[in-house]
């Protein structure tokens, strides 16, 4: 009797739709936070290559090498989090994970 009060209570949570949290699901990736002040719009940095010694950013989905272009920007650097567009005099940097902060260990 008891297991068929303790199912019939699990089958009534289930139907109600408040009953359920909307929970977000832990196995979707992390959403894009917003590129910083000086980047355009559409300029999103989403990872850094290396093939030997030589690294490549990915930009809006095109994979770009150093002293290479993207859009009307030239590719200046590119460091292990980070990357420097020049366009004219504007110089942008695009961060990898610009809301990350690293600090040393124990600190």
């Amino acid at each position: 009797m008891a297991a068929r009060m303790m199912l019939g209570a699990a089958l009534l949570l289930l139907a109600i739709p408040g009953a359920r949290a909307d929970l977000p699901d832990p196995t979707a990736p992390p959403a894009a936070p917003a590129a910083g002040g000086d980047a355009s719009p559409g300029m999103s940095l989403t990872a850094i290559k290396r093939r030997g010694v030589q690294r490549f950013a990915v930009i809006g989905g095109q994979e770009v090498a150093a002293g290479g272009r993207y859009r009307d920007a030239r590719v200046v650097r590119i460091t292990e989090n980070e990357v420097v567009l020049r366009r004219g005099a504007d110089i942008t940097v695009l961060e990898l994970y610009p809301h990350v902060e690293k600090r040393l260990r124990g600190k």
